[in-house]
């Protein structure tokens, strides 16, 4: 007995083994799979860590700057000589007269006090774009999801026909039949490539897909559908994201022209060989007003209320984008539907009819899966 099961189940599992699968896979898996290792996907990850960081940059504007400076210098100087550059966190000077070595240390603090809002609607805008990023991120992972589904459910449909293929040329042969076969197989391994590229697995993994065509009518009106995708379309979240950002771009360049007011402070501790040491400090209120630029304020703020209208008018394109998308979608899954009910109603039977129905019920979950992405409702 223990014989012929072992004989069974190498019967069972030999053409698998046949074939050097790897993988089985069902729609759930290759999802996963899209969602954890599509390229697209991982770059839009990247994206949203990136504007996670700008926020957190934004973050510290609110806090004080500290600068801890050592200089060390050897010099002959008549006058007193600046030492100013980008490279310095703090200016250094060297007093006058002729010294082997200068040593200086400065621990200087600034602490903005005022400066007309442009911190707190830097942060603002730091956090907007965040969350645009992560609406970016829900956009591709909806349209990669139904690439995902359309192309796994394009391979169950083919593995049906070439089952249908096989099944009447194993009842009587056909040179006709078994061409048309030997195009569809061609087809089938064509269009695994497509769906490894999609999931993000090397192209040349060897993978078999399991799953089904289910039937299933949903009860919507064309309304509604509208609606839901007003609600649910992320699309709709990114152009309010940038309608609020253009604002917010308005609002900090109109308070360029506010003052700003800092607070600073200043510890010097100055020596040199002789052991001449100086200790010098200051407190410091600073208050900034800009007066004049040229008129470039005015014409970057010009700048940015167009780029505010423009994303107005983009928002409103969108919307009627979105509804177009929900009517074409709608029509083409309520044709497919009926014309499913029509061929299981039918009586004829024979190869075409089989060939017929199992296109028609891949046309009618294409246009399910593109009704359910264009309501934003995977």
């Amino acid at each position: 007995m223990k014989k012929y099961f072992i004989l069974l189940l190498l019967f069972l599992v030999s053409p698998i083994f046949a074939q050097g699968v790897e993988r089985v896979l069902t729609l759930q898996d290759c999802t996963k799979l899209a969602l954890n290792i599509n390229q697209d996907i991982l770059i839009a990850n990247e994206a949203v860590a990136y504007a996670e960081q700008r926020v957190t940059e934004a973050k510290s504007l609110y806090f004080p700057k500290l600068d801890l400076n050592f200089n060390i210098s050897r010099f002959s100087n008549d006058v007193e000589t600046l030492i100013n550059s980008h490279y310095l966190p703090a200016t250094i000077l060297l007093p006058y007269g002729n010294r082997d070595y200068f040593y200086s240390t400065k621990l200087a603090l600034w602490q903005p006090i005022y400066n007309g809002g442009r911190t707190g609607a830097t942060n603002k805008l730091a956090k907007i774009n965040y969350e645009k990023a992560k609406t970016n991120l829900e956009i591709k992972k909806n349209e990669i999801v139904t690439q995902v589904k359309i192309q796994f459910y394009k391979n169950i449909a083919l593995k049906e026909k070439i089952k249908i293929y096989k099944d009447y040329l194993s009842k009587k042969p056909n040179a006709s039949l078994q061409e048309q076969l030997d195009i569809l197989e061609h087809q089938y391994e064509l269009e695994i490539l497509e769906l490894l590229s999609l999931i993000g697995l090397e192209l040349d993994t060897v993978i078999d897909i399991e799953g089904s065509i289910e039937v299933e009518k949903l009860e919507l009106e064309l309304q509604q559908c509208i609606l839901w995708a007003y609600q649910f379309r992320p699309e709709i979240k990114t152009t309010q994201y940038q309608e609020s950002m253009d604002n917010i771009g308005v609002n900090l360049i109109t308070m360029e022209k506010l003052p700003t007011v800092m607070l600073g402070a200043s510890y010097d501790w100055l020596g040199d060989d002789q052991e001449n040491w100086e200790r010098d400090w200051y407190v410091s209120l600073n208050i900034n007003l800009p007066l004049f630029e040229g008129g470039a304020v005015f014409s970057r703020l010009k700048q940015k209320k167009i780029q505010a209208r423009q994303a107005t008018i983009e928002r409103a394109k969108i919307e009627d984008r979105i509804k177009l998308e929900v009517r074409k979608a709608f029509s083409e899954y309520n044709f497919w539907y009926n014309k499913l009910l029509k061929i299981e109603e039918s009586k004829a039977k024979g190869i075409e009819q089989d060939i017929l129905k199992a296109d028609i019920k891949y046309n009618y979950i294409k246009s399910l899966t593109e009704l359910l992405k264009v309501m934003g409702k995977q």
